[in-house]
């Protein structure tokens, strides 16, 4: 195995053949749905959650590892051999994720295991996509120092935005007020999302119909990065495949698609943006990259 071992969590929504190939290892959080708890991506799949969704009797929770959890990971990766290790993980600003993974850290120091730990400041398949440039350029023979300047990189292009189909979980998780649910689901408003730069979810602008928000998101993306160039594009539904694929022709005609990862956004993730979310981003392809 390669001496830098890459670890993230099950936020990441990365495909299970990306991570089995590129020897990602994955720490999972927790949902909980009416009494029971689950681990995401682990024992509750994305499709039996969407299932689910509809008739919990109240909206599910998350939860973070622990630290316990993450030392377990960190020990077994030293002990098959990984020299260092690059704990990817979730934004700070949305989950307690990290400071689980700096805890591990500390406490596997004292083994003589060394962890770097470092804040996506993003979360889904951003941040998966991060995880894995991370992990090809480790298999490649790089050092821990250039992968963590890769993900730097990457972390600053991160050109994401996604539509939701209803304001009601963003009410029910205290994104917005009651009021602006009841008014934007009347008047069919729907807000074109992103993430900043601080790793926080917030709305780029608000848009009557899909097919208005739709447009102003190309418009946007290719105001951000130039058409025509080289790019990975990443793409996320939540139970929402054929909408996502219609939409999606226009991006990808765009720009030079070097690589295309399309995948379902995980229960952790869908708990807080609810159903038939889309979801489009667009890395330019660094130079430094090995394609």
């Amino acid at each position: 195995m390669s001496e830098v071992k890459i670890f993230t969590d099950s936020t990441a929504d990365l495909p299970l053949s990306y991570r089995q190939e590129w020897g990602i290892g994955v720490v999972p959080l927790k949902v909980h749905i009416d009494g029971e708890s689950y681990l995401d991506g682990v024992t509750l799949q994305a499709e039996k959650f969407y299932k689910m969704l509809p008739q919990a009797s109240q909206l599910p929770t998350t939860s973070q590892p622990s630290p316990h959890e993450f030392c377990e990971a960190y020990r077994e990766a030293a002990e098959n051999g990984a020299k260092q290790i690059l704990s990817i993980h979730i934004s700070s600003r949305m989950s307690g994720t990290l400071q689980s993974a700096r805890l591990a850290k500390e406490m596997v120091a004292e083994e003589g295991i060394e962890v770097t730990v470092f804040d996506s400041k993003t979360v889904s398949l951003p941040l998966g996509m991060i995880v894995l440039a991370a992990a090809r350029a480790a298999k490649q023979g790089k050092s821990l120092e250039q992968c963590v300047a890769l993900v730097e990189k990457y972390r600053q292009h991160q050109n994401l935005f996604f539509l939701v189909d209803t304001l009601e979980y963003l009410h029910k998780g205290g994104r917005i007020g009651k009021a602006s649910a009841l008014v934007g689901s009347l008047l069919n408003i729907k807000p074109v999302m992103s993430i900043n730069s601080e790793g926080e979810v917030f709305a780029v602008e608000k848009v009557r119909g899909k097919k208005k928000a739709f447009r102003r998101i190309v418009d946007l993306m290719s105001q951000a990065v130039k058409p025509g160039s080289a790019v990975r594009i990443g793409l996320l539904h939540a139970d929402n495949l054929e909408e996502l694929e219609k939409n999606a022709k226009q991006l990808i005609e765009m720009y030079d698609v070097k690589e295309k990862i399309l995948t379902t956004v995980g229960p952790v993730v869908g708990t807080h943006a609810g159903p038939k979310v889309t979801a489009y981003f667009v890395f330019p392809v660094l130079e430094e990259e090995e394609l």
